[in-house]
């Protein structure tokens, strides 16, 4: 199969400083984790993330993880890839919390470096969960954070370029810019304006056993995969996700570009959707049914939920006990006894 190098560039394999190094080999730098023969890495590269640096630091990717699934534990949800019912458990050791309701809302503040391609934020995000994602500046409501483009100097907002047919080229800020022929990461938002993707900073490579986080393999991001996450922020934005992982953001840049980004701004995240409603739907289903048989012996003549001995689903379908059988306490349960629901008739009026 042919691959071209637009292939490789959408798949963000693409590497400028190494042009030529198709097949890759693997690297021997001692800066470099040294395992991956299948991807180029710069700096930059989201293949190699930049944790301290400038070098592709591999000891602090559990520390990466650590951080995030600790936001998820704060926040009672779950981490990417668990199914519902482990983000429901996630969210019943928030809510059994006596005083929950006035806990405040999770939020962080982190830096994104306009020269850096991706800023993990540490901050977790959860599939339908509501959040706000802010750039705080003066009270004019104009940041007064700036990110530089060369020599262009712009806030979160970025700046808009237009093609002049005229002239053939691309105008910006009132003049041709020849960098502008390249495509910037985020089509639908203006050039280095605050934007974001949800996804794995870093994946463990296999279940890790609790206590052996630090010494665990960890893989850096697929680049790929975040792409239909990528949405613009701006100088601030509340929106409801429909991704689970780490919130992670840039500078709208071109892929090649970022060489000659300055500056960085400060950004918070907080959860908007705060605090967790009280609804679950999976906690019941561990219990046993209301009308199971070892429920209705263990809470025998006790229609009390508060008083029970034994907590039950009262939707779970069990044995088929009917409720005045559940809290009888004239009768003994047993085939020999005339109202007994082994027997029962329907015409009978026996007392009960």
């Amino acid at each position: 199969m042919t691959v071209n190098a637009v292939e490789i560039y959408q798949e963000g394999f693409l590497n400028s400083l190494l042009p030529d190094n198709l097949p890759y080999s693997t690297d021997t730098n001692r800066y470099s984790d040294g395992k991956s023969s299948g991807a180029a890495y710069e700096s930059t590269s989201p293949h190699f993330p930049t944790y301290i640096g400038a070098t592709a630091n591999v000891s602090d990717r559990w520390i990466n993880d650590r951080r995030y699934k600790d936001s998820a534990i704060e926040q009672g949800i779950g981490i990417k890839g668990d199914p519902d019912p482990v983000k429901e458990d996630a969210k019943y050791r928030i809510i059994s919390k006596p005083g929950y309701e006035n806990l405040p809302a999770p939020t962080s503040t982190f830096k994104v470096y306009a020269a850096i391609k991706w800023n993990p934020s540490f901050f977790a995000i959860q599939e339908g969960e509501t959040y706000n994602i802010t750039v705080f500046g003066d009270q004019s409501g104009y940041s007064k954070q700036f990110w530089q483009d060369g020599g262009i100097r712009v806030n979160a907002e970025g700046y808009e370029s237009s093609y002049d047919p005229v002239s053939n080229c691309y105008i910006a800020l009132g003049r041709c810019r020849s960098h502008l022929k390249q495509k910037r990461r985020l089509l639908t938002a203006p050039w280095m304006s605050l934007s974001c993707a949800i996804g794995s900073f870093v994946r463990p490579l296999g279940e890790i056993k609790p206590g052996q986080e630090s010494i665990a393999s960890y893989l850096p991001m697929d680049e790929a995969v975040l792409q239909e996450t990528i949405f613009y922020v701006g100088k601030s934005l509340q929106f409801k996700s429909k991704f689970d992982g780490q919130l992670m953001c840039f500078a709208n840049d071109g892929q090649n570009l970022y060489w000659n980004n300055k500056g960085l701004l400060e950004v918070t995240v907080t959860r908007a959707s705060w605090p967790p409603t009280p609804d679950l739907y999976y906690r019941q289903l561990y219990l046993p049914s209301c009308d199971s048989a070892f429920v209705v012996y263990q809470n025998k003549g006790n229609n009390d939920p508060a008083t029970a001995k034994v907590e039950c689903n009262p939707t779970g379908g069990g044995s088929g006990w009917d409720p005045s059988d559940i809290t009888n306490t004239v009768t003994q349960y047993g085939s020999d006894i005339p109202n007994s629901i082994l027997n029962k008739d329907p015409n009978s009026v026996l007392p009960r």
